[in-house]
């Protein structure tokens, strides 16, 4: 393989595409990473059997969009963690919330280069984003549980 072609192959869309999700993907795999952190952390049992759920749905996404990329020889970038990682059960469910729905823009962000790109690809994304959108309500729903100043 010449030097052109290398570089043709580096740039197309479907690279700079693999290249994105790779991020998301290690942003999908620090979320699960988080979550089951944070059940350990908790101690309000409703609370923690909620976020068990929670958690692993997030460790169901991470691998898939960790095995679509693997099907694409691209390894996802790697998982970074928190800078704080939140002194309440509410402060880190906010964080975990907000990580989530990152990953959520991020995946349907690239539903429509992908529908042009590789329409199977397309399709494993939407229903990863499907499911994100999923459990952002659930994190939600759990996160408001938290919150101090919620009404009920």
């Amino acid at each position: 393989m010449d030097i052109v072609t290398k570089i043709r192959e580096l740039l197309s869309p479907k690279r700079r595409l693999l290249n994105r999700l790779s991020e998301t993907a290690a942003a999908a795999e620090t979320l699960a990473a988080n979550l089951s952190r944070h059940t350990e952390m908790c101690s309000y049992p409703t609370l923690k059997a909620g976020l068990e759920e929670v958690s692993c749905a997030a460790i169901e996404q991470a691998n898939t969009i960790r095995q679509l990329l693997l099907q694409q020889g691209v390894w996802p970038k790697l998982a970074s963690q928190p800078l704080h990682e939140g002194s309440s059960n509410w402060e880190r469910l906010h964080n975990d919330l907000a990580l989530q729905v990152r990953i959520h823009r991020a995946l349907m962000s690239q539903l429509a280069e992908w529908t042009a790109t590789d329409s199977q690809i397309a399709e494993r994304l939407r229903q990863s984003a499907n499911e994100q959108n999923r459990q952002i309500g659930r994190l939600r729903d759990l996160t408001l549980r938290c919150d101090p100043q919620a009404l009920d």
